[in-house]
């Protein structure tokens, strides 16, 4: 009888502790872009958030929603053909790690200085050359297309958020593929 009270009441405090922890990540360091706590609190909490994907601002209620981007890998075979593939599609969904190689895509995606920091970059471009090691490929390049904001006068005079002068394009590599 006393042993579980205890051990109830340890349940308890630890679920408070972790209910807490949540509840500054998601309200005071996830949402808010460049404030001076978040900046403090940010390296505490910096994993915690992307494995949650919480490390996003709240974008999706505003009026100026987040502006699109697209991942993709580009191939260079011994030969020197170039082929483009999204990187979305370089695993299947059923495949064993799928999650696992979709939260590399995401740091990839959201935050590439953090994912070359923590050598994500270089896991799923071993990865990539696993998959194409057929095509006798010696490199492979990411390359991230950001859309920049179209306001609504550019919008009424014909520009699209996709068109060719409004992306970025950000080119991360080479990352040789030592298989070949």
């Amino acid at each position: 009888m006393q042993w579980s009270r205890h051990t109830h009441r340890f349940g308890l405090a630890i679920l408070s502790i972790f209910i807490l922890w949540h509840v500054v990540a998601i309200s005071i360091v996830g949402p808010f872009g460049n404030s001076y706590l978040r900046q403090n609190l940010m390296r505490v909490y910096q994993d915690y958030l992307a494995i949650f994907h919480l490390n996003r601002a709240w974008a999706f209620y505003s009026p100026n929603p987040f502006t699109g981007s697209m991942l993709s890998y580009q191939t260079t075979a011994i030969s020197g053909e170039l082929q483009t593939y999204p990187l979305s599609r370089a695993r299947g969904k059923f495949a064993h790690a799928y999650f696992r190689y979709t939260n590399f895509y995401a740091y990839l995606l959201g935050d590439p200085t953090y994912s070359q920091q923590r050598g994500y970059d270089k896991s799923v471009a071993n990865f990539l050359c696993r998959q194409h090691q057929a095509d006798l490929i010696k490199e492979i390049h990411f390359v991230l297309l950001s859309q920049g904001m179209v306001s609504h006068e550019d919008y009424r005079q014909g520009k699209r958020p996709l068109d060719e002068g409004n992306l970025v394009k950000s080119v991360f590599g080479p990352y040789l593929c030592t298989a070949v």
